[in-house]
């Protein structure tokens, strides 16, 4: 009777051992045969002179490192002053009204050059698409990247959201745009100018509540002093006007 619960024991033993190595070589093979699908160097678009830079990425696999240089250089480029406007810079009143427009006509091929390193980038097709519809008055240009990104991920609901508010914004419909970005602001990784535009669209829409609580929050969790600077003063003017109704 010993001799079988000392045999059982070994078994239940030789299973479990048996389960975990099925088990590591089930992960080792699927972690070794899933690959992330990206576009093949000839769907690449050199942007002025990034052939080098194009050609080292891919040769030593760093796509997602380039992608991320040449974002910093996107938001760089449109944050430099172009007739007078300029996202980083104190603005007038007229120049605030104008806020983040302007020509910037590298804007959508630095945009598509990024996806077409990383395509997985999401807070970089957000942003720029966000800026092509919004800012710069460019939707069609914004669709386009938006569907480039969706090739690659054709059931993100963020960019599914995106492109719903665009049609929305063609309708001329603030109020819907404003209540269709509303998820997008509640994802930990918006990037901060789609949450001001957001905010700047319930404020037009007249959904003021749903304003303040954008700005509160750029406020209280951006890293950005512009952002932050404009969003303390978008608060102060609302709860001026609040008190004088």
């Amino acid at each position: 009777m010993k001799f079988n619960a000392i045999l059982s024991i070994k078994n239940r033993y030789a299973f479990v051992a048996i389960s975990g190595i099925i088990f590591l070589a089930t992960s080792f093979h699927i972690g070794q045969n899933y690959k992330l699908f990206f576009p093949p160097p000839s769907h690449i678009k050199a942007f002025k002179t990034s052939t080098a830079g194009d050609i080292l990425a891919l040769n030593l696999g760093m796509r997602r490192l380039f992608a991320d240089l040449w974002f910093v250089r996107l938001m760089q480029y449109y944050g430099t002053t172009e007739d007078g406007v300029s996202i980083y810079k104190p603005m007038s009143k007229d120049q605030a009204e104008a806020y983040g427009s302007g020509r910037y006509p590298d804007f959508f091929s630095m945009a598509e050059h990024i996806i077409q390193l990383d395509p997985y980038f999401k807070n970089a097709v957000l942003y720029s698409a966000a800026c092509l519809a919004f800012n710069l008055n460019k939707p069609e240009s914004a669709i386009k990247l938006l569907n480039l990104a969706l090739e690659y991920l054709p059931k993100e609901w963020k960019y599914l959201t995106m492109l719903a508010a665009i049609g929305y914004s063609k309708a001329e419909n603030p109020t819907k745009v404003a209540s269709s970005l509303m998820p997008l602001i509640k994802e930990s990784d918006c990037p901060v100018m789609v949450k001001q535009l957001v905010a700047f669209l319930n404020k037009k829409a007249g959904n003021y509540a749903n304003a303040y609580k954008i700005y509160l929050n750029i406020a209280e969790t951006s890293k950005d002093k512009y952002y932050v600077e404009n969003a303390m003063k978008e608060l102060q003017k609302m709860r001026f006007e609040n008190k004088s109704r």
